[in-house]
């Protein structure tokens, strides 16, 4: 029993703690010990205290989290405060060499300005000098401007026979002329005037034209039948029969009845098919007999080759006549048309529209004179060489005037032996 005792005891304070609500539920009863109540008020504070500690843990994390974010703000504000440092400091040195480049510039661009101005200067005064050769001297240089002019017309009229060019040349003398204004060349305008008066009324000959129709007449040469045929022109010209064009396509059958006949059917063919047989026989005899005229009867007998050699001089010939039209040599111009009208009448056929084109062409070109006699300007050159001399007499007697009076010891001597000279038959006297 005894033994038993001790295990007993401690289930007292078990009944008891398990009874504890039993005394918590009678807790406003009188009668509590002091012990129960230190035990509730225990378990009053735990859950209190569990709850500040808890507290007290989150408001220390926040602290911690708060002083983190402001340890990383503060670096992050230094960082962008030192990149403001240096993005500063880069802005101060690109200031600090654009206010030198500026400056460098300011100092160019009044270097310029000063060597624009020295321009300006040197400009003006040149300006003014050329006002003043113009004003004071410019006669000779204007005579010497107008003597260009006047003698490429002259040139021109001379080489090449160009009329049009000489009158542009002596309208620009008289252009420069009449914008001087200079009195004493009123002579000179006047007489490259009357030169101009007579370009205009000088008749000319038209180079191009006839140079066109030499080409012309080179390329019909050199196409056009002979009397023989050769490799230019190989099938003769077929001779015209008279009478033969309408029997050919300009007459028509007449048209048959049919409610004629049989008869008059037949007559009508018949009649028909001997007419159509009479033109083949005769248009088949003009064609085997042809009738003409030959002046020269070598124009029959040129072989092939020979009629090529006469195409080409032919084409010599043409370019000569080029060639005279534009060096004005009439004499040479007169030979060749000559001789070409002559060659193309005696040895081409007459038959063909090209070789009557031909002709046509050399007669035209033998019956144009090209002795034309062109005005000169002679007239200006004259007086433009009359007004140089006056200039020139000018000057000279100007600068006689201008130069000092100096005396010479030479004539003082026999200006001093005279007067002794002069005293002797007084003295004698």
């Amino acid at each position: 029993m005894t033994d038993k005792k001790p295990e007993i005891s401690p289930s007292v304070p078990a009944v008891v703690a398990s009874s504890g609500p039993k005394s918590e539920s009678a807790a406003g009863h009188p009668g509590r010990t002091p012990e129960t109540q230190k035990r509730k008020a225990k378990s009053a504070l735990l859950p209190a205290f569990i709850v500040v500690l808890l507290f007290a843990v989150a408001l220390a994390a926040a602290v911690w989290y708060q002083h983190q974010e402001h340890v990383k703000t503060t670096a992050l504000f230094s960082d962008q405060i030192r990149s403001g440092s240096d993005t500063a400091g880069r802005a101060a040195e690109q200031a600090r060499q654009a206010l030198a480049l500026a400056e460098e510039q300011s100092s160019r661009l009044a270097a310029l300005e000063a060597s624009l101005r020295e321009s300006r200067a040197q400009a003006d005064s040149l300006q003014q000098a050329f006002q003043t050769l113009t004003d004071s001297g410019s006669d000779l240089v204007l005579i010497n401007d107008v003597d260009h002019l006047v003698t490429i017309a002259q040139q021109q009229l001379q080489l090449g026979g160009n009329v049009a060019n000489a009158i542009i040349s002596l309208e620009t003398a008289q252009a420069q002329l009449a914008r001087a204004n200079r009195p004493a060349l009123a002579s000179l305008q006047q007489t490259i005037n009357g030169d101009l008066d007579r370009l205009r009324a000088a008749s000319t000959i038209d180079i191009a034209s006839l140079s066109s129709q030499l080409d012309e007449l080179s390329n019909l040469v050199s196409q056009a039948p002979l009397m023989v045929p050769d490799d230019a022109a190989p099938q003769p010209v077929q001779p015209e029969v008279p009478g033969s064009a309408p029997a050919q396509g300009g007459r028509q059958a007449p048209a048959q009845d049919p409610d004629a006949p049989w008869w008059k059917q037949s007559l009508t063919t018949a009649g028909q098919w001997t007419s159509e047989a009479w033109d083949s026989v005769r248009r088949d005899l003009g064609e085997f007999i042809a009738v003409r005229r030959v002046d020269d009867p070598h124009a029959l007998l040129m072989s092939p080759d020979q009629a090529t050699r006469f195409r080409e001089n032919l084409r010599l010939r043409i370019m000569t006549a080029q060639l005279a039209l534009m060096m004005r040599q009439p004499n040479v111009w007169a030979t060749e048309t000559a001789n070409l009208v002559r060659s193309i009448e005696s040895r081409f056929d007459q038959q063909s529209a090209e070789s009557r084109r031909a002709l046509k062409i050399a007669r035209d070109m033998s019956d144009t004179d090209i002795d034309v006699r062109l005005p000169t300007v002679d007239n200006s050159l004259g007086a433009i060489e009359a007004l140089r001399e006056a200039s020139a007499k000018s000057a000279e007697g100007e600068t006689q005037a201008d130069e000092p009076p100096t005396e010479s010891p030479a004539p003082s001597m026999p200006d001093a032996g005279a007067s002794t000279d002069a005293q002797a038959p007084g003295s004698q006297g």
